[in-house]
């Protein structure tokens, strides 16, 4: 398991409020060091060999060649990525990432002066300068399906797209020595594999053409070698091809299990730097050996507060129950929950007389609120989910370095956002849909090390993706329990709900469940982007519901089998909502046909959480009022919503003795909510006060404590 030095539990201060969430008032939290010795990616070699620089949690940093202690660079509000040096060394390009999405920015590395270049959409990916220094290439990222190569002039002007193609994406690319030729990876849902763009007639030669994934491609400085990463069956393999002499075949140097490499050649051309598992590595190029680049960076963050603070006179649903208990008061201290005083007659703890009071006011206390089905790709919407009340997220997939870069900022107290429980990413049978988010895999002998390696990153659930073959998804599961993961599965193409039942699967994501409902003639084996396709009109997560009636017995027996396996239900029903709104993008015939899929899905969720399936609420990422008012509308039980916001997600993760409920001992994660969500679930989106970890992090009370 990674090391991360300093304290691991760290509360939000400075850090929430530069991202924008709204504290307490009063003196600002003292200021303390925490070191990391790992969490770095985007690795850029000086031009001179002495330095790299390097992303560590969001800033840009320098390091000596040979490891040591780095020294930090960039300082602000931003998510700051991708160093690039210029040919001589003077400047610095970067991406800084914020709310907005991403600025190109330039350093001069004499005078500290930054300028600003160019700004995109969402996020910037590779970036190089050519050989004269006076254009910067990059990667503009808009999603994982419109990744393009771009060039702008240093000297100012406006940027030019260099590839265009639909649905496809080049993240890496590497420019030639005399800046003549691009070596590309790009692909579509099925992969990668390399191609040489040649920029002045446009040309394009293809290099590879392979099953397996080529990425994170290299081109020496003397232009005599090229590098990239190959990765199959959760393996990768660092490939060496010398372009000098006749006919030299790409030679493997190094294999390792699946750790989202990126790779840079030194200027010597003697050895490679490699990134996997976020941190550095030489690998030499005549021996083949790897060794590793130690470093430590050290971040100034808020010390941890060590106030107590009362809640008084609040109606407290606690998590475990139906109903709400009046009059009761709640203690936190250092950071958990110390004492809970129910009724009239139980009084309040004792404090001490700077202790802050919050007056409830009669207003609803409940757990802080957890997003079961949240993709983490945004670092700075941390903030955002922080203001919602929700404390707490779920990570069915993302890229590894992504994830765990964010969910280690946030616990460590560099960035603002809830706690962070990451499946890194999605694990897929070939011609994967998401393959800058997935790992690949068809031998279920491969399973067991890439299950292995996934844990050794830090993940803390796995997530299975619906190309899985049944054979495969069960040594997949197999493997995480013994390790202690917990599995849920995107799945229902390949594999039907029940094998993966049977197989050990912990829960599901979404409603697809064809399988195990549908006839084979009637579906698609998903090895195209046209899974059901005109069949249903509702969306491609989601299996055709005209053709599955909720109230039969086959589907009643599916529900009583995960009850009985307490298999946890993801079901994402908003975000296949039907409403007037959409028939303008349907046929009469189509909406009237997508209202009843709906209807049905819903009355799904429903007969599931009545038969005893634990609900787990989870938007893919479009909002958790509007998933949680779903459920409502589908005739789910108000408590047993709230249950499947809070306390479900900690107890199917297998912390409900850390978090999810308002019990002594447990994690001080609190909302206070100006209404009554039992009696009208849209009332939670009032909410008045959000606590994380003891520490308010959304609204407040008075400057000065009140003295009882």
């Amino acid at each position: 398991m990674s090391t991360l030095n300093g304290r691991m539990r760290r509360k939000l201060g400075l850090a929430a409020v530069a991202a924008g969430v709204a504290v307490c008032t009063g003196a600002l939290p003292a200021q303390s060091q925490v070191t990391v010795d790992i969490g770095a990616r985007d690795p850029a070699i000086s031009p001179d060999g002495s330095t790299v620089a390097v992303s560590i949690l969001g800033k840009i940093w320098l390091l000596p060649i040979e490891g040591g202690t780095a020294h930090q660079l960039t300082d602000g509000a931003s998510w700051d990525t991708r160093p690039a040096w210029s040919p001589d060394g003077r400047f610095l390009a970067y991406a800084a990432r914020t709310r907005q999405g991403a600025d190109l920015l330039v350093r001069n590395m004499a005078t500290g002066g930054v300028r600003f270049l160019h700004r995109v959409q969402s996020s910037i990916g590779h970036m190089q300068f050519d050989p004269e220094g006076d254009r910067l290439y990059f990667v503009d990222d808009r999603s994982q399906y419109d990744a393009h190569v771009w060039r702008i002039p240093l000297g100012g002007g406006e940027a030019e797209q260099i590839t265009h193609t639909q649905n496809w994406h080049e993240w890496s690319f590497a420019l030639s020595p005399d800046g003549d030729r691009l070596l590309l990876e790009t692909g579509r849902f099925d992969g990668t594999d390399l191609y040489e763009l040649h920029l002045e007639e446009m040309s394009l030669e293809r290099l590879t053409e392979t099953p397996e994934r080529e990425m994170a491609v290299a081109w020496s400085p003397d232009g005599s070698r090229r590098a990239y990463v190959e990765t199959h069956n959760g393996v990768d393999h660092i490939v060496l091809t010398e372009l000098t002499g006749e006919g030299a075949a790409p030679r493997r140097l190094h294999t390792s299990a699946f750790n989202q490499k990126q790779l840079a050649f030194h200027p010597s051309g003697e050895w490679l730097l490699v990134l996997g598992g976020r941190r550095l590595h030489r690998l030499d190029l005549a021996s083949g050996e790897m060794s590793g680049i130690p470093f430590e960076a050290r971040f100034e963050v808020a010390d941890d507060p060590t106030d107590d603070l009362l809640i008084t006179n609040v109606r407290l649903f606690d998590g475990t129950g139906d109903e709400a208990i009046p009059a009761t008061a709640v203690l936190v201290r250092d950071g958990r929950i110390a004492d809970v005083r129910a009724g009239e007659d139980a009084g309040v703890p004792d404090v001490g007389p700077d202790t802050p009071i919050i007056e409830g006011g009669g207003r609803m206390l409940l757990p802080g609120l957890m997003d079961n089905h949240y993709h983490y790709w945004q670092p700075l919407a941390g903030a955002d989910l922080l203001a919602a009340g929700v404390t707490a997220i779920r990570d069915p997939g993302s890229a590894i370095q992504d994830a765990m870069d964010f969910k280690d900022a946030v616990r460590l107290g560099v960035l603002a956002g809830p706690d962070v429980y990451t499946a890194g990413p999605l694990i897929d049978g070939p011609a994967g849909y998401h393959p800058m988010v997935d790992v690949s895999i068809e031998d279920p002998a491969a399973a067991p090390a890439l299950v292995r390696a996934l844990k050794e990153q830090g993940v803390d659930l796995l997530k299975a993706y619906f190309l899985l073959d049944p054979d495969v998804l069960a040594a997949v599961v197999a493997e995480a329990q013994v390790q202690g993961l917990p599995v849920t599965g995107h799945i229902g193409v390949r594999t039907s709900w029940r094998q993966a039942i049977e197989a050990g699967i912990s829960g599901f994501n979404h409603i697809r469940v064809w399988r195990d409902f549908l006839p084979p003639e009637i579906q698609v084996d998903g090895r195209d982007m046209s899974l059901d396709g005109g069949r249903n009109p509702v969306g491609r997560m989601q299996a055709d519901w005209r053709e599955i009636d909720p109230a039969s017995p086959e589907v009643m027996s599916l529900l009583e089998l995960m009850a009985e396996t307490e298999t946890g239900l993801d079901p994402t029903l908003f975000i296949q909502e039907i409403d007037d709104n959409d028939r303008s993008r349907f046929s009469l015939e189509e909406f009237h046909n997508a209202r009843q899929a709906y209807e049905r899905m819903g009355e799904f969720v429903r007969r599931a959480v009545e038969v005893g399936v634990p609900l787990l609420a989870g938007t893919d990422n479009v909002g958790l009022f509007n998933e949680l008012e779903a459920y409502a509308e589908a005739g789910v039980p108000n408590a047993a919503i709230l249950r499947a916001a809070t306390a479900n997600g900690a107890r199917w993760l297998g912390r409900e003795d850390d978090f999810g409920t308002v019990e002594p001992g447990r994690r001080a994660h609190l909302i206070l909510v100006d209404g009554d969500p039992l009696e009208d679930i849209a009332e939670l989106r009032n909410i008045d006060l959000v606590v994380k970890d003891g520490v308010i992090v959304f609204g407040g009370p008075p400057a000065e404590p009140l003295v009882p």
